[in-house]
């Protein structure tokens, strides 16, 4: 039957093969997150993602909703000055609370982008101190792009409140790509390699996509390579598209798993009004996970894949983004396992109804008011998910100052220990430009010194203070 599957597989791949998916952009996703500059970037960011982790449970505000602010638009015209200009030169410097001490230096020019940079904590408990250097370059030439990115650290690991230890983690993550296009055909090769806790494994795929005008015939080849297994995929797509709908249907086979059939589904009713369907079923990638979290661990290197069908309208206007939508999931959550002190993933199957909304109203040229607000229906109950999350605040800009004060809040959250209270924290941050050739800026998080837990027996952190200057 796999050989069978293989030759079927592989006939389609006589016509290309892909990576990346050219959607729309309701399809390929979007993230509900303000895109901000990101001020106090103190933790790891990984390229292949480009996520930022709060100190937080990295709960998602459904990552298939980007709202593109006035912001942003500065951000790309700033960009295009720079490759006019032909190079750029930045040094960072941050220095906060606990002991927190960083350094970037980014060199960027039209074709090359250079970024290096230290980061070290105290930890806001004991036992809790954090180092990370990274390395990141990439070239970006006309027909061919590649990237390298590494993270070495250290972490030391302060356990549950309830019986506190003493333990260190040491890493080591790489991850590098490249891609090249022969006119109408696209070749993708990426590697991601991690090293943890004298554990070793490998993410690598192998993506061709062939554009026929209304059509495009996309493979994909994956592979995990563990130290007693492999975990090995393969995935056929074709895609047919047009002004107003986009219509993919998709074969997926993971070794020990089986086949899956894949629809995905975009109708653009209006300028502002649209349907979708959209499915996943991957491999899941949870080390960053631990790399980025002390509360965190992975006792079964082998996980099953994840699977995901979500349908939904969405409502999109200037200021305003509105969807909702029904979704089933077979997702990784996390628990506490009291044998090892440290949470768990563990696999769970729901299905759950999202309303999502993501709005900026000006209140006088240069006020605004923004709001992001996700709020989910569980069809039971579900561990370490929150109901709901909720992030409101004030930004005011004028003459390269911009000053920002906004409270984010996290519902109830339901353990197998018991259920955590929702929880509200209140943040500033300010900062000046000027010119585009120096920036000063400086922040203060959880005002009021408001005490809540991350998850069960791990307390979050009290008020802290940052400042920035960049060069």
């Amino acid at each position: 039957m796999r050989f069978f599957l293989f030759l079927v597989f592989f006939s389609f791949s006589f016509y290309g093969f892909s990576q990346d998916i050219n959607l729309f952009e309701e399809i390929e996703g979007k993230d509900l997150s303000e895109k901000k500059t990101i001020i106090f970037n103190l933790l790891p960011v990984f390229p292949d993602k480009g996520l930022f982790f709060p100190q937080l449970p990295e709960i998602k505000l459904e990552e298939e909703i980007e709202k593109e602010t006035q912001l942003i638009k500065e951000i790309k015209v700033k960009e295009e000055e720079i490759e006019k200009e032909g190079k750029k030169f930045f040094l960072i410097f941050k220095f906060g609370s606990f002991e927190t001490k960083s350094f970037d230096m980014n060199y960027k020019e039209k074709e090359f982008n250079l970024e290096l940079s230290a980061f070290y904590t105290g930890g806001y408990r004991e036992n809790s101190q954090f180092l990370n250097y990274k390395l990141f370059f990439s070239l970006n030439k006309d027909k061919f792009f590649s990237n390298f990115y590494l993270s070495i650290g250290n972490m030391e690991l302060p356990g549950p409140s309830i019986n506190p230890f003493n333990l260190e983690r040491d890493w080591i993550y790489l991850n590098w790509d490249f891609s090249r296009n022969f006119k109408d055909l696209l070749f993708k090769f990426g590697h991601k390699y991690y090293l943890m806790d004298e554990k070793i494994t490998n993410f690598l795929s192998l993506n061709i996509e062939k554009d026929l005008k209304d059509f495009k015939f996309i493979t994909g080849v994956e592979a995990q390579i563990l130290k007693n297994d492999n975990i090995f995929g393969i995935s056929e797509d074709i895609i047919f598209e047009k002004e107003k709908f986009l219509v993919k249907l998709g074969l997926k086979f993971y070794n020990d798993e089986g086949v899956r059939i894949l629809p995905n589904f975009l109708y653009k009713i209006n300028e502002n009004l649209s349907i979708f369907l959209n499915s996943e079923y991957i491999n899941p990638d949870l080390w960053k996970d631990v790399i980025m979290y002390n509360w965190k661990e992975i006792n079964k290197e082998k996980l099953s894949p994840e699977e995901i069908y979500k349908a939904g309208i969405t409502l999109n206007f200037k200021n305003l983004y509105f969807e909702i939508s029904h979704s089933y999931n077979d997702l990784y959550l996390w628990e506490y396992n009291d044998i090892i002190g440290l949470y768990t993933p563990y696999k769970e199957n729901f299905w759950k109804t999202s309303f999502i909304l993501n709005s900026e109203m000006a209140i006088k040229d240069n006020l605004k008011l923004f709001l992001n607000l996700q709020k989910d229906i569980f069809k039971k109950d579900i561990f370490y998910l929150p109901s709901e999350i909720f992030k409101a605040g004030l930004e005011f800009e004028d003459r390269g100052f911009i000053f920002r004060i906004y409270n984010s809040y996290t519902g109830e959250r339901k353990f197998a220990s018991g259920t955590l209270d929702g929880f509200s924290l209140l943040n500033f941050e300010m900062s000046y430009n000027y010119k585009n050739k120096f920036e000063i800026g400086g922040g203060i998080y959880n005002i009021l010194n408001k005490e809540y837990e991350i998850v069960p027996y791990y307390p979050g952190e009290k008020r802290k203070f940052l400042i920035w200057i960049k060069f």
